[in-house]
């Protein structure tokens, strides 16, 4: 018995004639698909521009522990609400941005804080945060990005 010839495509034919709907819009269709795809270009362009703007910066944002009678810190009584805090690249020194001490805040446990807020610093690896005069601190990015508590 012969082996039956195996195809796995239809032999070729005539191609089939566009639909009527196909050849009336095809100038329509063709615009409308290169719209689309400039736009998702742009779009994607600018979530890149933006991506990169947004993490070169941030908002530091800390507390710093004090007395929950004087509201300042103690033994340092130049540290109380509406002190001055200024952010500090540790190794050059250059300011990246100043603020005052604001929300004073009581906790239940007995702790009062008072907390403050410095929009666009630049990213660096370790910062200093002078409050006052006399208070200074040590923190990074990472511990700025989400609420340092100085102590």
């Amino acid at each position: 018995m012969p082996q039956p010839e195996v195809r796995f495509f239809l032999p070729p034919g005539p191609p089939l004639p566009p639909k009527r709907w196909q050849r009336k819009w095809k100038i329509g269709i063709r615009l409308g698909s290169l719209i689309v795809g400039v736009a998702f270009v742009v779009g994607a362009i600018g979530a890149l521009v933006f991506g990169v703007i947004s993490s070169s910066y941030f908002t530091a944002s800390g507390a710093v522990e004090v007395d929950c009678a004087t509201r300042a810190k103690p033994f340092v009584t130049d540290v109380a609400v509406g002190s001055p805090v200024t952010i500090v690249d540790a190794r050059t020194g250059e300011v990246y941005g100043s603020s005052t001490l604001g929300d004073f805040t009581a906790l239940k446990s007995g702790i009062c804080l008072v907390s403050f807020e410095v929009e666009d610093v630049p990213v660096a690896n370790l910062y200093t945060v002078r409050i006052g005069k006399s208070f200074e601190a040590l923190a990074t990015a990472d511990t700025l990005r989400g609420g340092a508590l100085l102590r």
